[in-house]
Order: structure tokens, then C-alpha cells, then sequence
């Protein structure tokens, strides 16, 4: 084959090479992951805004000190009406996602975006900054759909891992920038102290605006709608022209998941559901026979991520640090994220040598106990010391916590789908993200501020009982995916093996021993790992 790789065969042992001489496909993947990165910054910028005092009395009460407070009730509000529109938004995004493509969704949450970043802006009040939150939360709904779901469909298979890690790298990487322009901010005397974290938001909408006419529909979806000449070219506009042979290659690979797909939804004795033509009977389905324990494990990894304090420990660290008095509490979280970027690039290649169970499920029990610790600590607020180490305990976390779940468990939920149901699954991901999200975001101000629970350190406590509840349920629940078919997946399952068997049990079940045993196998089929 040209440059020395065989494509027609799939060799993770030269996905580095493969990434190397099929770069342009590496800059359509980032440029996708905008959504997930507007994800990370909203997730953050709330927090950012509650520590600068312009927004505080900009939107806050005064108090009897002559400072300026932020309620509770409003901080809840703010930071949950997000993720409860990024829900509504995923649900109504997935059945249109299928009928109308990938494409269309992102030029209308491109500018759903701006119209929420520019209420943002102009609001005195804090409702009209709630409004604001609301439309730009119903664009990053929509956006947090469909990278991995384009992702999923068009990369190559050795690159999978790889590029589903950089789903969650780009939302730390939004994450740390949000986290650096408050700190910048922070020195700035006026509106524009808080305008400048607010006005920062319209680079996405603007560089995907800018990307959009050029981007090329998923070519996955194009084959299997019947247009395999636009498919054609959607290839080569993801692969900067390449040559003839890989193209080819690349199509008939794409045409045998559409195929494979076509032929399990043939086999659906399931009715499907339908509103004003669009078909909702792939979300019904996931909850159906065997599909069941797949989704609700997806679902589960996205879960999580926020029972072991993601939105406490990333969400608000930066005014957490201020509540508990840290001196440099916007030095201090810009140094955590920086942390935090480090352990989720390393998080790059462990994926692939260690494996999703081994990286995920060990350190779920090792996060649960930095929480407990934290508590603890948050028992001597008076003692210097015992501040410092619940600082140290946070950056911890924040390292242990981007190495595994963080960055890994994006890669196993979109793993373990069945090719048929992966937009549906995706969405529903989306969803439980959100749920939790909402939950979490709408309970943490009460849990720390000054005028609710006051918490401070024993926050700690809190997460560390949801986070070895998550934990346990993790260690029965988790699959190794690493180097598995999907056609041995689906075995497994279909079989009822223990997922924490997964990886033992896969060299009983060689692709084309399945429960689809019989059907002719191809060169193609190796490519579904």
C-alpha cells in the first residue's frame, strides 16, 4: 500500500504513524471538539465570575461589611439552568441528528451560542444573565452530541482511543484557558473586570461560524442515506485530497459498518416512534433486551465523573479556594489546571497501554479516599495547615481524577454502544451528563457558601460517599474494551459474561464466532475494533 501501511488490515501498533501521514484529519477532529470545549469553559466560567468582585456587586446583595455576596439561590441557578437546557437540547438534537445529518446542528448552536453569550453581556439583572446561560447551555447540548458521535463514525479505528481522549482533553483545555482569562480579568478595575470572561465566549461561535462552510459531513451518515458521491468528497475534504487507494479503502470500510448496521436493524422486531417524520425508535431501543446493560453503563461513565466531585473540585475551585481563604485563589487554580492538562495529555497513551478498566476502577477508590481525607482536614478550619493540605488534596484529585474517569471515561462510554445505536446512546450520554450536571451544580453553592451549608473542607465528606458508592457499582459494572471486537462485545454480552471478565473471556469468542456466526466474513471485519 501507499507509504508503507496497509489499510485494508487494522494495526494499532501504527496508529502514531497513521496519525502522522493523516494529519488533516487530526485538525477536523479538534475543530469538532470546539463543542466540548465550550462544554469545559461554561462548566468553569460561572465559578470564575462568582470570585470577581465587579460581577458580585454587579449582580450580588450588599451585605452589612459593605461587601457584596452572591445568594446561594442565584449562584444554583446559574450554574444548574446549563446542563438542565444541554438535557432538552440532547434529546430533541438526536433523532434530527439522523435525519438531517451532523452538519446542519452545528451552524444552529453556533449561533444559538452567540445570542446566549450576548445576553450574558448586556444583562443587569441577574435573570436576564439566566437567560443567557440558558440559550448558550441549549447550544452546548447540542455540541456536546455530535464531536464524539462524528468522531466515533469517520476515524480510523487504531485512532479511536486517541481521538476520544482528546474529547475530554479539549473540555480541560477550555477549562484552564476560562481559568487564566478571570485570573488576567481579575486586575481589570470596572464592567469590563467580568465583560472580559463573558466576551471571551464568542470565539467559538466564531470560529466555528468561520469553519462551517468548508466542514465535511460525516461521510458515515452520507453512505448510508444513499449518497455515496457526496460521501466521496466529504472523504477527501477530511483527508486533505489523499490518495486514491486509502480513499477507496476508507469508503468500502464505512459502507460495511452501514451494511453491518442495516442488517441489525433489519433483525429489530421493535416498533419504531415517529413525530412530524423524525424517528425516535433508536432511543426506545436502547433500553430494550441486552442494549439495556450496554446503556446504562455508557450512561454510567458519564455519571460518574460528577459522583466523584467533578463539578465541586473543577467547577468551583476557584471560589472555593477564595472561601476558604487562600490567598492567591485565581494563582492557585490556574496552577491546578495546568495540573490538570498534564495528567489528561498523559491519560493520551496510558488509554491504549493500560487499558479503560485498569485506569478507571482503581482510581475511582483512590479518589473516593482524597475525598475523606479533604473532610477531614475541613474539620480544623482554623488550622494553616490543614488548609494547605486540603489545597494539596485538591490538586491530587484533580490529577488522579483527569488521568482516569475524566479523560477515559468518555472513551469507554462511546466504546461500549452497539454501532447501530450510537447516536441514540450518544445523546442519552449527553442527557445523564446533564442530569447530573443539573444536580450537582444547582447543590454545590449550597454545600460551600457563606450564607448556606458553609462547608468548606467537608465538602470532601459528601462526594467521598458518593464517590465510593460509585466506585463499588464501578468495579462490577466497567468493562476492559481495550483491544476488543465489537463484534466480541457484543458476544460478551449477549452472552451475560461479567463485564470485569471482559478481557479474560474475549479469547473465547474470535471474530466471526458471535451470535451472528454463519454470515460470511470479509476483509472488512477486523476494522470494528
Amino acid at each position: 500500500m501507499a507509504d508503507e501501511i496497509n489499510y485494508a488490515v487494522v494495526d494499532p501498533s501504527l496508529k502514531w504513524k497513521i496519525l502522522r501521514q493523516r494529519w488533516p484529519y487530526f485538525l477536523w477532529a479538534l475543530w469538532t471538539s470546539l463543542g466540548s470545549m465550550m462544554l469545559g469553559w461554561d462548566y468553569v466560567a460561572g465559578g470564575q465570575l462568582a470570585a470577581l468582585p465587579e460581577f458580585r456587586k454587579q449582580f450580588g446583595v450588599l451585605q452589612d461589611d459593605g461587601t457584596w455576596l452572591l445568594p446561594a439561590r442565584y449562584l444554583s441557578a446559574w450554574q444548574s439552568i446549563g446542563p438542565a437546557c444541554e438535557i432538552v437540547a440532547a434529546i430533541i438534537a438526536a433523532p434530527f441528528l439522523e435525519k438531517y445529518g451532523r452538519k446542519p446542528q452545528i451552524l444552529v448552536a453556533s449561533v444559538l451560542s452567540a445570542a446566549g453569550v450576548a445576553l450574558q453581556q448586556v444583562a443587569k439583572e441577574w435573570t436576564v444573565h439566566l437567560a443567557g446561560r440558558a440559550v448558550n447551555g441549549a447550544a452546548i447540548g447540542m455540541l456536546f452530541t455530535i464531536s464524539p458521535l462524528w468522531i466515533g463514525e469517520t476515524c480510523r479505528p487504531e485512532l479511536r482511543g486517541f481521538f476520544l481522549c482528546l474529547f475530554n482533553t479539549s473540555i480541560v483545555l477550555g477549562q484552564f484557558l476560562i481559568v487564566v482569562i478571570g485570573y488576567a480579568s481579575s486586575f481589570i478595575d470596572g464592567k469590563w473586570q467580568w465583560w472580559t470572561v463573558v466576551v471571551s465566549m464568542y470565539l467559538f461561535p466564531a470560529a466555528l461560524l468561520a469553519v462551517y462552510p468548508w466542514f465535511p459531513e460525516s461521510p458515515y451518515w452520507l453512505i448510508r442515506e444513499g449518497k455515496p458521491d457526496k460521501a466521496a468528497w466529504a472523504l477527501r475534504r477530511i483527508y486533505g485530497g489523499a490518495d486514491p487507494a486509502f480513499l477507496e479503502i476508507e469508503s468500502r470500510r464505512l459502507e460495511e459498518d452501514v451494511r453491518l448496521n442495516a442488517e441489525l436493524h433489519s433483525e429489530s422486531q421493535h416498533p419504531g416512534y415517529s413525530l412530524f417524520g423524525v424517528q425516535f425508535g433508536q432511543e426506545v431501543e436502547c433500553f430494550r433486551g441486552s442494549n439495556l446493560k450496554r446503556t446504562m453503563t455508557s450512561m454510567f461513565a458519564a455519571s460518574a465523573q460528577q459522583l466523584i466531585g467533578a463539578t465541586f473540585a473543577i467547577a468551583y475551585a476557584t471560589y472555593f479556594f477564595e472561601l476558604i481563604g487562600v490567598g492567591q485563589f485565581f494563582l492557585t487554580s490556574c496552577m491546578m489546571y495546568v495540573v490538570m492538562l498534564i495528567s489528561t495529555c498523559a491519560a493520551f497513551p496510558l488509554v491504549e497501554i493500560v487499558g479503560r478498566r485498569k485506569l478507571i476502577v482503581p482510581a475511582l477508590f483512590i479518589l473516593s479516599a482524597i475525598l475523606l481525607v479533604m473532610g477531614i482536614l475541613g474539620c480544623f478550619p482554623q488550622v494553616k495547615g490543614a488548609l494547605w493540605g486540603i489545597v494539596v488534596m485538591m490538586y491530587a484529585w484533580a490529577f488522579v481524577y483527569q488521568l482516569s474517569i475524566g479523560a477515559t471515561g468518555f472513551v469507554l462510554a462511546s466504546e461500549i454502544a452497539t454501532l447501530r445505536l450510537r447516536a441514540a446512546t450518544q445523546a442519552l450520554v449527553t442527557v445523564m451528563n446533564g442530569v447530573w450536571g443539573l444536580i450537582m451544580q444547582f447543590t454545590v453553592p449550597y454545600m460551600i457558601n457563606t450564607d448556606a451549608g458553609n462547608l468548606g473542607g467537608k465538602t470532601g465528606f459528601i462526594f467521598f460517599g458518593t464517590g465510593i458508592l460509585t466506585a463499588v457499582i464501578g468495579f462490577f459494572l466497567f468493562p476492559e474494551t481495550k483491544g476488543i471486537t465489537f463484534e466480541q462485545m457484543d458476544e460478551l454480552y449477549a452472552r451475560g459474561v461479567p463485564p470485569r471478565q471482559f478481557k479474560k473471556r474475549a479469547v473465547d469468542f474470535a471474530p466471526g464466532d458471535s451470535v451472528e456466526a454463519g454470515k460470511e466474513e470479509d476483509s472488512f471485519a477486523e476494522h470494528r475494533n
